[in-house]
Order: C-alpha cells, then sequence, then structure tokens
C-alpha cells in the first residue's frame, strides 16, 4: 500500500507539472496569435488614417493574417 501510495505521489507531480507546460504553451500561442491580429487591426487603422486604404482592402489583410495563424 505504501509503495503504491508513493507511486500515486510521483503520478500526481508529474500530471501536475505535464498541466503547467502545456498551460503555458496553449498561452504562448494564443498570445501570439491574438498580437497578431491587433498589430493587423492596429496597422489597418493607421492605413486608413495616414494612407487613404480603402476600408475593403484593410479587410482583406485581416483576413488574410487571421487564414495565416491557423
Amino acid at each position: 500500500m505504501s509503495s503504491y501510495k508513493k507511486f500515486l505521489a510521483d503520478a500526481y507531480q508529474s500530471g501536475v507539472h505535464e498541466g503547467f507546460v502545456g498551460g503555458m504553451g496553449l498561452g504562448v500561442v494564443m498570445l501570439v496569435m491574438f498580437c497578431g491580429y491587433a498589430l493587423s487591426v492596429w496597422f489597418g487603422a493607421k492605413m486608413i488614417m495616414e494612407k487613404g486604404y480603402s476600408a475593403g482592402a484593410v479587410v482583406n489583410v485581416f483576413v488574410a493574417v487571421l487564414n495565416a495563424s491557423m
């Protein structure tokens, strides 16, 4: 019984570590993806205001960024 409890504690610690690493990995991926979205929206707005781009062209680029991030 004590041997089982020891191995169970080791498995629990391994599971906690695996969950933490998996969560951090997913968090980093989502951070990069949403930063790409934010960058494309910011730059699109900048191009509309400063260069006179049309909203349709900016939306096309934004959809391209969405597809590329997938």
